[in-house]
């Protein structure tokens, strides 16, 4: 099965919402959970106004995978809420919306590409198959938050 990718349209927001809700709802140390998947007014607006954008994977027409991604001052693409619906993890979608990330970082010219992830969810082994490094990792109240990048 090959995943499209291609940028998201607005109208299709909710259901990139849906997406991301379930990816992140995995619980730590019992009810916890280590992210809070929300969409905030604010995000809207920033997708409105073309500040932050949303790359979609499509499988069987249906968007099965999403991440949203940004460019700092310092000229740095920061991607984040990568998510693929479980059922449809393993066929690559996740890889094809890192390597489309970094396609777009080149083509704005960007010189870094950033994330940060749960250490509590080991997604930095995930990461690490890209070339990302481990910049530094934070404690927070209740995960550590390990911030990863890589040169372009």
């Amino acid at each position: 099965i090959k995943a499209l990718i291609r940028q998201a349209k607005f109208d299709e927001l909710s259901r990139i919402v849906y997406i991301t809700k379930l990816a992140y709802k995995i619980p730590y140390k019992n009810v916890n959970f280590v992210t809070q998947p929300h969409e905030s007014k604010d995000e809207q607006e920033q997708i409105k106004n073309k500040e932050e954008f949303i790359i979609v994977a499509i499988i069987k027409d249906k968007i099965v995978g999403a991440v949203r991604y940004k460019v700092d001052k310092q000229n740095n693409l920061y991607f984040f809420k990568l998510a693929v619906l479980k059922t449809y993890r393993g066929f690559g979608a996740g890889s094809l919306l890192i390597d489309k990330i970094e396609k777009i970082a080149s083509k704005k010219g960007c010189t870094k590409l950033m994330l940060d992830c749960a250490q509590e969810k080991k997604l930095d082994g995930y990461y690490k198959k890209f070339g990302f490094k481990v910049d530094k990792i934070e404690e927070k109240i209740k995960h550590h938050v390990v911030y990863m990048s890589k040169k372009i």
